[in-house]
């Protein structure tokens, strides 16, 4: 083959591959643009690109819990953060000090504590129940 016909060929275009989902991003991309898998160990030392990293941990737990443990690890966190919420609630309700807005304040910071840790909880475990009924399904 000639020199000439190298010349026509394009340029071969690399692509790192999503270890999560298997979707192509580009070499330099520090998370996936599907399903916002880190990709680089970037997204780890980076202060900001760290958030991302582990809010796709907690989404990887929630949507597809693989094991019990998950599940057992996702009740632990996230029921403390419920319980820390109810206390917060009950304290700020009780409390005569700040305040008719710091009561109001702190009984609806509190309410919000223990709706996103009460979400997570039944998310994480309603997945995971789903996803043991559909595999036993399959194997029947």
């Amino acid at each position: 083959m000639s020199t000439e016909a190298h010349q026509d060929l394009p340029e071969p275009h690399e692509e790192q591959l999503c270890t999560s989902c298997a979707a192509p991003n580009e070499p330099t991309a520090d998370f996936c643009v599907k399903c916002g898998a880190p990709l680089s160990s970037f997204s780890m030392i980076a202060p900001f690109e760290r958030l991302f990293a582990e809010g796709f941990i907690y989404r990887q737990a929630a949507d597809r819990p693989r094991s019990l443990i998950t599940v057992l690890g996702v009740w632990f966190i996230f029921g403390m953060m419920a319980s820390g919420g109810l206390i917060i609630m009950i304290m700020s309700s009780q409390s005569t000090a700040g305040g008719l807005v710091a009561t109001i304040v702190g009984v609806v910071f509190g309410v919000a504590i223990f709706a996103v840790s009460f979400v997570m909880i039944w998310k994480t475990t309603r997945n995971y129940l789903t996803r043991n009924e559909i595999d036993h399904k399959t194997d029947a």
